[in-house]
């Protein structure tokens, strides 16, 4: 605590008004970001109803479709709740779900990660014959790709259909694989190790056809 008499100091008297213009600078900015905050969690809201699953226009692989920043508010918003700053509803019904969106995010892009790591045992030979075994795949992941969202309650189910069709399609893409390899290549080779006409070593003495 400064002595009184250097309060009243004149020259100390100079900076008040400075003082009080930056702190009511402070507030406004403060207030300022508060509300840009808020209006960032309603935009967040809105990207909850993004499908989960999208395909990339060009390489047409499949990502999963989840706004990363919706992560950061929510880190955010445990920050304020912590020093005791008052936090939208909304808000807190997205803190509440942190743990079941971060749960979706990894176990979709598992799945994603699976279904390539899948796709890439199919031999180029093989994918005309596997391709309605492909397609029925993908019929199961259309969903995630049209109807279901991250607000939507039957995502564990989705998940549990799809991880079936993948444990599905990789037994019969190995089965395929087996019979190939082990069956027909390793015969094709041992047929082209048959010499089917045995000639004479000597070539310089004729011989008859027989």
């Amino acid at each position: 605590m400064f002595p009184e008499h250097v309060i009243n100091c004149q020259e100390i008297k100079r900076y008040y008004g400075s003082y009080n213009t930056l702190g009511k600078q402070l507030t406004i900015y403060e207030m300022w970001y508060y509300q840009s905050w808020c209006n960032e969690i309603e935009k967040s809201k809105a990207a909850l109803q993004a499908t989960l699953i999208v395909r990339h226009e060009e390489n047409k692989k499949l990502y999963v479709n989840f706004d990363l920043e919706i992560m950061q508010l929510i880190r955010e918003a445990k920050c304020m709740d912590r020093v005791g700053i008052e936090i939208p509803e909304s808000a807190r019904i997205i803190l509440l779900q942190e743990d079941k969106f971060k749960a979706y995010y990894y176990e979709l892009l598992f799945v994603l990660k699976e279904y390539e790591r899948i796709i890439g045992k199919v031999k180029p030979i093989m994918k005309t014959l596997l391709g309605p075994h492909i397609d029925d795949l993908e019929l199961k992941l259309r969903p995630g790709m049209v109807t279901l969202t991250w607000t939507s309650m039957n995502i564990d189910s989705y998940l549990e259909h799809v991880h079936s069709g993948l444990r599905r399609l990789e037994q019969l893409i190995i089965n395929v694989n087996d019979v190939i390899e082990n069956r027909i290549e390793n015969n094709l080779k041992q047929v082209s190790k048959v010499t089917l006409v045995s000639l004479p070593i000597n070539e310089s003495k004729p011989f008859t056809l027989d």
